[in-house]
């Protein structure tokens, strides 16, 4: 039998929300490793794993084949949610793309609101965009934890469509509910910082973009957010990530 592979730390943190016999969706699925994996240890029942682009899905095909998980992983050719029955998946992976790609899909798919299908989101960038949308959209963060992948922090949310607009204060849109969790050891303590000094380094570039083009209401907006993330920070790790 082949060894099974490894995830990276991103799409095992992602792997982690997946409850034991989910109906998977994996949308963005590249080489079909995170349906794979949760085929071979027995998570899922049945995955779809899909993809814009005929390249990916193709290695992933390959792939599923070489582990042997035909019975249970269906490939499929879509646009985000597009090609999908509401009743095909309870947990639905969105991981590795930009935020606003992955707002724009939740928003193409307005039967998600019917569903009760809980949403595994790892944005790759401007996670601003992705916890507005939500917000406002009323898809509730029920859950969200950090993680270091090759050396670089990203947050993976969890949520569920429940109907009630989060009012979120000036940083939720750049941390979310990160720190609502207790972390639970160093290694998430790290993540955790890091993560927040990216945002900070984020929102200082978004002020000098801000000044330089005249936006003075922005500028102040993200000053703000940058001077309350600093504070935060100094609250919750004096010592570092010890």
């Amino acid at each position: 039998m082949r060894p099974l592979f490894q995830l990276d730390p991103r799409l095992s943190l992602c792997a982690s929300f997946v409850p034991s016999g989910a109906k998977l969706a994996d949308i963005g699925t590249d080489h079909g490793y995170l349906p794979i994996w949760l085929a071979k240890t027995g998570r899922v029942i049945h995955a779809v794993a899909a993809d814009l682009r005929p390249g990916p899905l193709e290695r992933a095909k390959e792939n599923v084949r070489k582990y042997q998980v035909e019975d249970i992983v269906e490939l499929r050719l879509s646009d985000g949610l597009q090609a999908f029955l509401p009743e095909e998946a309870d947990f639905i992976v969105i991981a590795g793309m930009g935020g606003e790609v992955i707002a724009s899909i939740l928003g193409a798919a307005p039967w998600l609101k019917e569903t009760g299908a809980r949403l595994v989101l790892q944005p790759m960038t401007r996670a601003e965009e992705l916890r507005r949308f939500l917000a406002e959209h009323g898809f509730e963060i029920l859950e969200e934890r950090p993680v270091l992948s090759l050396g670089r922090p990203y947050s993976v949310l969890l949520t569920a469509y429940t109907g009630r607009q989060e009012a979120g204060g000036i940083l939720f849109p750049y941390l979310g509910k990160l720190l609502q969790s207790p972390l639970i050891d160093k290694a998430e303590r790290t993540a955790a910082l890091a993560y927040l000094g990216k945002q900070l380094r984020h929102l200082q570039n978004l002020e000098k973009g801000a000044r330089a083009g005249g936006e003075q209401e922005a500028q102040m907006e993200y000053c703000q957010a940058a001077e309350a993330l600093r504070q935060l920070i100094r609250e919750e790790f004096p010592n570092g990530s010890n």
